[in-house]
């Protein structure tokens, strides 16, 4: 068995170096092979020639330093996946840390999946927020009765669970799922491509399946969003329409894609709620 690991990185040496000795530290059946794909989006803190000084046998990919995410790693699948002969992709962030079953849970989550009939599957790992051991990454479902994209995390449980779509902070990639609909959408630069993932493949009849337990640690995203209350409207509209969050083009391609033929009104909402309250700000200041 062959499974080809891919992440990117940019300027986050300390935690990149712990998420790949988490990951080499995996127990892995015996007739498992592990091979590793690191892309060095432009780092500046010398992450790469760590990495190859540590990993010699890490494969490191130099990006341009604008590929954030996505594009990442669509470059690292393109530079080195894409020709690889292998059972199963596993793509990671650098900012996890791994416990030392973790590849082994989703083997074992595959196995079961395969013995199922299914052979197009994603397997997502569930991840723990360090300070509280809560749910941080993993799977979602959908909560809402009216609006179509909105989700809620999975606790993992005892047993694997079928899933609506995932985040792709560790996640396992059938042979048979990157043959039926390929890897992450060009459309997409940072956030949002792993959810769409697990959805075009859930509509090719395929199935995303939480495994069981936690996986590793991994903190949740505490970068600045665009509903902090006490952020002016123009920073507010800058935060939401960047790419970390929800620039109008790929929420578009998202939200035609899975949000029904009403697309264009759910695809209209976060942009008037920033616009409606920044008008009512404006207006009580001026009150005053």
């Amino acid at each position: 068995m062959k499974i080809v690991a891919l992440t990117t990185c940019h300027n986050r040496r300390d935690l990149t170096l712990c998420a790949l000795k988490s990951l080499h530290q995996q127990i892995l059946p015996a007739d498992c092979r592990l091979e590793v794909c690191l892309v060095d989006d432009g780092c500046t803190d010398g992450t790469g020639d760590i990495v190859r000084a540590n990993y010699p046998n890490v494969i490191v990919l130099k990006g341009t330093g604008n590929l954030f995410w996505a594009g990442g790693m669509r470059f690292g699948w393109e530079g080195f996946v894409k020709q690889q002969e292998m059972d199963y992709l596993l793509v990671f962030n650098d900012d996890v840390v791994l416990y030392p079953n973790a590849i082994e849970m989703m083997l074992s989550s595959a196995a079961a999946v395969s013995a199922s009939g299914c052979d197009e599957y994603a397997i997502a790992g569930a991840f723990q927020e360090p300070d509280t051991g809560e749910t941080s990454y993993g799977a979602v479902v959908r909560n809402s009765l009216w609006h179509p994209l909105r989700f809620g995390k999975v606790a993992p449980a005892k047993t694997i669970q079928d899933c609506d779509t995932l985040n792709m902070n560790l996640a396992l990639i059938s042979d048979g799922s990157l043959k039926r609909i390929g890897f992450l959408s060009k459309e997409f630069i940072h956030s949002k491509a792993d959810f769409d993932y697990g959805l075009r493949l859930r509509a090719e009849g395929g199935r995303v399946v939480l495994a069981p337990g936690f996986i590793g640690g991994c903190a949740s995203n505490s970068n600045e969003r665009s509903d902090e209350p006490s952020a002016p409207f123009k920073e507010r509209w800058r935060r939401l329409t960047s790419n970390k969050e929800q620039p109008p083009r790929e929420r578009a391609v998202l939200y035609r894609r899975h949000a029904g033929f009403l697309w264009p009104l759910f695809w209209l909402l976060p942009y008037l709620s920033v616009c409606v309250r920044g008008g009512v700000r404006q207006w009580f200041s001026k009150g005053k």
